[in-house]
């Protein structure tokens, strides 16, 4: 099922299709270093070294979805954390295309996307920071979409799940077919944000966010935090509501949402 068909993504995209990489957010960072263009697409068939957030190993078994995509804007870097919430809008569009009929797909601060609660999708952002400038020379989006196989968790940690698992067949676990899809969300929602700012990006986020209004708790470095998940801030920072406590910004760190 993985490449039947030779993928045409439209224009601005450059596909780099490969058999197997030690990770696909690590080749596009090293092209990204050789100069290569804004759009740039890298997909493996399997990962020997793939990576989630903070340092996590993806696991990379056949007959799913690995790629990152290589962009090149000149935005703040604050600005470019919204990225990750395009992304992950594009994730669930094209997840719900491929899932059963009447999955609830969900969307997991800060870049997560759920089928039926459990994890179907991770994204990795990584950026090479001007100093000078304060905009990134360069950032990379990395997406890995569970579909034929999905990872057996440790306990505790957050459940996984495939488009296997869940029930889809045939063509929607077509890797290439997934692909295809996600790269045309992203575009859409590229120009989106680029023309709109990330009002619209956060509000279709919102429209799908796991827990909001409800109990969460957040893993920091230092600390586990309980409270109530708010909102989202114009910035894309969770907004934690804490009982008879200031509000807290929450930039960075792990979410867990009781079932």
């Amino acid at each position: 099922m993985n490449h039947k068909k030779t993928l045409q993504l439209p224009s601005p995209y450059r596909l780099v299709e490969l058999e197997c990489v030690d990770s696909t957010n690590a080749e596009a960072k090293r092209l990204a270093e050789q100069g290569a263009p804004d759009c740039t697409i890298v997909w493996a068939k399997s990962q020997t070294a793939g990576r989630g957030r903070r340092g996590r190993e993806w696991v990379s078994g056949d007959g799913n979805l690995y790629f990152s995509i290589l962009l090149r804007m000149p935005y703040p870097m604050e600005t470019m954390t919204q990225l990750s919430f395009v992304a992950a809008n594009a994730v669930a569009d094209a997840v719900q295309v491929a899932a059963p009929r009447g999955s609830f797909v969900n969307v997991k601060w800060p870049n997560d996307v759920l089928v039926e609660g459990k994890k179907i999708s991770g994204i990795l952002m990584e950026g090479e920071p001007d100093m000078e400038t304060g905009a990134f020379k360069w950032l990379v989006l990395g997406i890995g979409v569970n579909i034929a196989s999905h990872p057996v968790v440790e306990e505790g940690a957050y459940p996984a799940t495939s488009l296997a698992a869940q029930g889809s067949t045939g063509a929607d676990l077509d890797v290439a077919a997934m692909l295809d899809t996600l790269a045309k969300r992203f575009l859409a929602g590229l120009a989106t944000w680029r023309n709109l700012g990330f009002g619209p990006i956060r509000r279709h986020w919102l429209a799908r966010a796991k827990g909001l209004g409800g109990p969460v708790t957040v893993r920091l470095p230092n600390e586990t935090i309980e409270g109530v998940f708010g909102a989202l801030d114009e910035k894309g920072a969770l907004i934690l509501h804490l009982d008879g406590q200031p509000n807290r910004t929450i930039t960075a760190g792990d979410v867990f949402i009781p079932f």
